[in-house]
Parts: C-alpha cells; sequence; structure tokens
C-alpha cells in the first residue's frame, strides 16, 4: 500500500466524518463515519432535506432539526445528537458551490489540564492554545480577551479547572475555553467582564488566532 492509498483509507474509515455535497445541496460522497452518523445505507446519495427527514424518522442525527444549509463561505457549530455525542462540525463552500463537511465527536472532552489554575506566561500560553487547536476534543473552542489592568487572580477565580489564562505581549489577559459553544462562552464573557470573544476557526494556528483576538 501507498502513502497515498494509506492517507486515503485513513480518512475513509478513520473517526472524522466527511462529506462532500453539490451546488444543489445533494450528498456526492462521504465516509462510513459520516454515513453511519446519518443512517445512510450502501452508498445512497440523498439530498439534504431528504437526509434529514430520513434521520428524523428513524431517531437519528441531531436533538433540534438542523437549520438549513448556510451559503457562507465557511462556518462551524455545534450539535447535540440523539445518542449522546455532541458533534462539532466545519462546513466550507467549494469553488464549484458544493459544501465540504467535517465532523468530529467532541463530546470526551478530557478533564483539567496540568497548566490551568495559574497565570501563563506567553510562550507557554501559545503552546497551550496550539495544543488545543489541534485536539478535536477541544472543540469547539473560543478564546476571550479582557483589559490590560484586569485582575489575574479574580479571573482565575471564575474560570473553569479545563480553561487556560494567559498574558499576552500588550498586557491584556486570554482565556482558553474549550469545548464551549457561542451561547455559553458568551456567558462566560459577560461572567468575566471580557473586551472580545473570538471564535476558533478549523485549522488556523494559535498565532493565526492569537492576531484575530
Amino acid at each position: 500500500m501507498t502513502h497515498d492509498e494509506l492517507w486515503w483509507q485513513t480518512l475513509a474509515e478513520g473517526p472524522l466524518m466527511l462529506a462532500l455535497y453539490d451546488a444543489d445541496d445533494r450528498l456526492l460522497q462521504a465516509n462510513a463515519a459520516y454515513r453511519a452518523a446519518w443512517g445512510l445505507e450502501g452508498h445512497v446519495t440523498p439530498a439534504w432535506p431528504e437526509l434529514v427527514a430520513a434521520a428524523q424518522r428513524a431517531g437519528l442525527g441531531p436533538v433540534d432539526p438542523p437549520e438549513r444549509r448556510s451559503r457562507i463561505a465557511q462556518r462551524g457549530y455545534e450539535q447535540a445528537w440523539r445518542d449522546g455525542r455532541r458533534l462539532w462540525w466545519v462546513e466550507q463552500r467549494t469553488a464549484s458551490g458544493g459544501l465540504a463537511v467535517t465532523g468530529v465527536d467532541i463530546s470526551a472532552l478530557a478533564g483539567p489540564r496540568p497548566l490551568t489554575g495559574q497565570l501563563l506566561t506567553t510562550q507557554v500560553g501559545r503552546e497551550l492554545l496550539q495544543a488545543l487547536l489541534a485536539d478535536p476534543r477541544a472543540w469547539p473552542l473560543s478564546v476571550a480577551t479582557l483589559a490590560a489592568g484586569s485582575d489575574p487572580a479574580r479571573v482565575l477565580s471564575q474560570i473553569r479547572g479545563e480553561d487556560g489564562c494567559m498574558r499576552l505581549d500588550d498586557g491584556r489577559l486570554l482565556v482558553m475555553l474549550p469545548a464551549t459553544g457561542p451561547a455559553q462562552a458568551a456567558a462566560l464573557g459577560r461572567r468575566l467582564g471580557v473586551l472580545a470573544l473570538t471564535e476558533a476557526v478549523w485549522g488556523e494556528t494559535a498565532a493565526q488566532l492569537l492576531v484575530r483576538a
């Protein structure tokens, strides 16, 4: 088996849920994990509304009916599924107008990390942020920025065990919020009095995220 063959077999049989839709939102291709999640048998290629309706009739899929497909270039969102999992989806529009979909199970996020409970230096904080970005269990992932004059002790006393807090080069504080959807991140942000909340984008690096934060 060549390296290319091994790569494609890993994608086809691995835990990531992968699918490709055409411009009319009809399924073109999907790997085994995606088909299993939606209860698709064989090589059927339903349109998106048909796929959703069939899954609902079978008691599969997300707890809440999924929203209509977005036409924006890229987006990520969290869903609670009937089988008890929390899934994080990333959708990207292709050049032809189709949709590439990637899903990952985030329900098994690890417990508190060893660097939590302390104010991290910029370098150590970047290393932790990069580790979170590379860990599918940490998605959805957001970061919150606080004013340079914020009291680190107060912030550390209010964040969760799995969160991390670092000092940025400009003096601001940045709190990492793994496995936190937009609504929960907003609630935590209000409690902390943050300046801004920034949602991570699948595939970006810590350096890229910090530029946006």
